[in-house]
């Protein structure tokens, strides 16, 4: 007799069409597990790169200060570092520079074209001239994250030739304007690096927007102003100077001056020169910068400092510090009560007005439910400090368990170092 087997069909034998399908309430478990660990996973990495990038940020600041001080050494010449920060690029850049020279710039100019200025009879500042160095890294912190300066007390102000103050150096409203005796010049301040804030297209401050040569004008300095770190050739120390100095940083721009340049004329562009040194020194040192039967012909003097003075937008104002602090732009905004960050300069500040050639830097008062420059002002010193809940606006004490937000550093005078100044 033949034994017939019986067939036993499994749940998972797909011969006999039983091929079985998740449930709807499976599908929800898995959803929702899915969901539970999204929320676990992402707050997590979101701090994993917020870290990563800290660090980034922190390990940059820190290169360049060594760099500066290396390249001091190296190059038998004064460095620095630079920081800039331009809004098109979106991110903050920190430059190494050397020294090549120094213009001397009255503090009273002539008001024409090819007026003569009379430099023996008139005070004047004695500027240092920086270029960018060939032997150094341009370093990038990631988007976001941001250095300011410290600026001590009185030091907005120069003392030119004559023992006169002048008020150069972040002179618009926030600051004080030209008012050598604003009472916020008395007082310290952390200084964002304004060089990306004014027309491109215009040479000069308060010049034609065409790019077009324009007689100078020393009471309207360039927009462009920053802050460095500075270090003595040689022996590398922690330069004691304290004057403002000139860093040549062509600006990105449509409109030059000299229409189809001649040869000569292409001598003076330095947007077409292909090393910036050279083109400085030549402008700084040479005896004259005229050509005969050039239309643009300028007494010498008033086309140098066109080209590389106070006024023009080629250049950088900047004064060395010996302070610096590290933060993120997004906390700023937030500690000072910000909706949040302009989304063109991702900044507390406004782009610059392209057609104004006295544009400057503005905060975007848009983002504040109620705005007061000078309380601003104010609320972003103290919040770089570490004081981010403002217990000294009308307390006596520090509120004890704040959480500083931002990270500063002290360079070292002899090692160039960075020392955290713990809070």
């Amino acid at each position: 007799m033949v034994q017939k087997i019986k067939k036993t069909r499994s749940r998972y034998d797909t011969r006999f069409g039983l091929d079985r399908a998740f449930t709807v309430v499976e599908l929800m478990v898995v959803i929702v597990i899915g969901l539970v660990i999204l929320t676990i996973a992402v707050p997590a990495f979101q701090a994993m790169a917020y870290s990563s990038n800290r660090s980034l940020a922190a390990n940059a600041l820190k290169a360049s200060s060594k760099m500066a001080r290396d390249l001091a050494i190296r190059s038998g010449v004064d460095s620095a570092v630079i920081f800039v920060y331009d809004p098109q690029v979106g991110k903050m850049q920190i430059i190494p520079a050397i020294k090549i020279g120094v213009i001397r710039e009255p503090t009273t100019a002539g008001t024409g074209t090819g007026m003569s200025m009379q430099l023996g009879d008139l005070p004047y500042f004695d500027r240092a001239v920086f270029v960018p160095a060939a032997a150094g890294e341009v370093l990038e912190l990631p988007e976001f994250w941001m250095v300011r300066g410290h600026a001590p007390s009185r030091t907005l102000l120069d003392r030119d030739s004559a023992g006169d103050l002048g008020a150069d150096w972040y002179n618009w409203s926030a600051y004080g304007g030209d008012d050598e005796s604003s009472l916020i010049k008395d007082t310290d301040h952390w200084l964002f690096p304004e060089t990306g804030f004014f027309p491109y297209n215009a040479q000069v401050n308060g010049g034609a927007i065409d790019g077009g040569l324009d007689a100078i004008n020393p009471s309207l300095p360039t927009a462009r102003q920053s802050f460095m770190l500075l270090f003595d050739a040689r022996t590398g120390v922690v330069s004691r100077d304290t004057n403002s100095a000139l860093f040549v940083d062509p600006r990105n721009s449509r409109e030059r001056p000299y229409g189809d340049p001649t040869l000569y004329e292409r001598t003076l562009r330095v947007d077409l020169t292909e090393d910036i040194a050279v083109w400085a020194s030549r402008i700084v040192d040479s005896p004259d910068l005229t050509d005969d039967g050039n239309a643009y012909r300028l007494d010498d003097e008033e086309l140098r400092l066109q080209l590389i003075g106070t006024a023009s937008n080629d250049t950088i104002l900047v004064k060395p510090v010996t302070r610096l602090a590290l933060y993120d732009e997004r906390e700023l905004a937030i500690g000072v009560l910000a909706r949040g960050l302009n989304q063109t300069t991702r900044t507390i500040y406004l782009p610059a007005d392209q057609n104004d050639p006295n544009a400057k830097i503005e905060f975007d008062d848009s983002l504040f439910a109620i705005f007061n420059e000078g309380d601003l002002v104010e609320q972003i010193d103290y919040w770089i400090d570490g004081n981010t809940t403002f217990a000294l606006v009308g307390d006596t004490e520090f509120d004890l368990d704040d959480e500083p937000g931002s990270r500063i550093f002290m360079v070292q005078s002899y090692t160039g170092e960075l020392q955290e100044v713990l809070r």
